[in-house]
Parts: structure tokens; C-alpha cells; sequence
């Protein structure tokens, strides 16, 4: 498997737009989507909670302290790019993470964070 010079593994999808950024801008685009999505304290702290697993919109907005109307806009928004899926189950919605991908981009810039802060 190829590697980045700090030996991240790739998979070739990844390796291929590594070779042929131009010839893979639509990947790209929905790469700086993504770090868009992030670039947000509020998103960020709803994506954490759901890294722990499915949460409701109320136990999200108990958790972040942030309104239920922007809870709800921020779903919606994330949603939208595939990041957070819903599963209805009678009247109560339940949301989590599409895929572990997210969790760890955050969790990666989280320690990237505190690790440089602490030297």
C-alpha cells in the first residue's frame, strides 16, 4: 500500500488523486466541504457527541449547550454532506455518525490541539 511521507497509509482512490489532483477535483471539493462542516465550534461539539454514539436532538443540545433550533440547522447542514445519518424509531429521531472517518479527523485535530499546547 502506498504512504504519505509520514507513512499514512493510503488507499489507491487516495493515491490516484495524489497523482492527478486536477483530473480529481470533484474529490477535492468534497474534501474542503468536509473541513468546512468542521470549521465550526458548534458543528464540532455535535460531532463529538455523536462519536460517542447515536444521541437524540435533545440529549444534543444537553450536551452541547446550544439551542434546539441551531442543533437542529446544524443536522440538517451535515446531513446534507452524508456526515450524520438519522434512524426514526416511532416519534424519536436518533442520530449518529455515517462512518468512524469523522471521529477520527476530530480526534486526530484534537490531539494535534493538545499535544501542542503541551511543549
Amino acid at each position: 500500500m502506498a504512504s504519505t511521507s509520514d507513512s499514512t497509509p493510503v488507499n489507491a482512490a487516495v493515491n490516484q488523486l495524489l497523482r492527478d489532483p486536477e483530473g480529481n477535483l470533484e474529490a477535492i471539493s468534497e474534501t474542503a466541504d468536509l473541513f468546512k462542516a468542521l470549521a465550526t465550534p458548534s458543528r464540532l461539539k455535535m460531532l463529538l457527541v455523536l462519536a460517542h454514539g447515536e444521541a437524540t436532538v435533545t440529549h444534543i443540545v444537553e450536551s452541547t449547550e446550544l439551542s434546539q433550533p441551531l442543533v437542529s440547522q446544524h443536522l440538517k447542514f451535515l446531513r446534507g454532506l452524508h456526515l450524520v445519518g438519522v434512524n426514526r424509531i416511532g416519534r424519536e429521531a436518533y442520530y449518529s455518525l455515517k462512518d468512524d472517518h469523522v471521529a477520527h479527523i476530530i480526534l486526530d485535530a484534537l490531539a494535534h490541539t493538545v499535544e501542542g499546547h503541551e511543549h
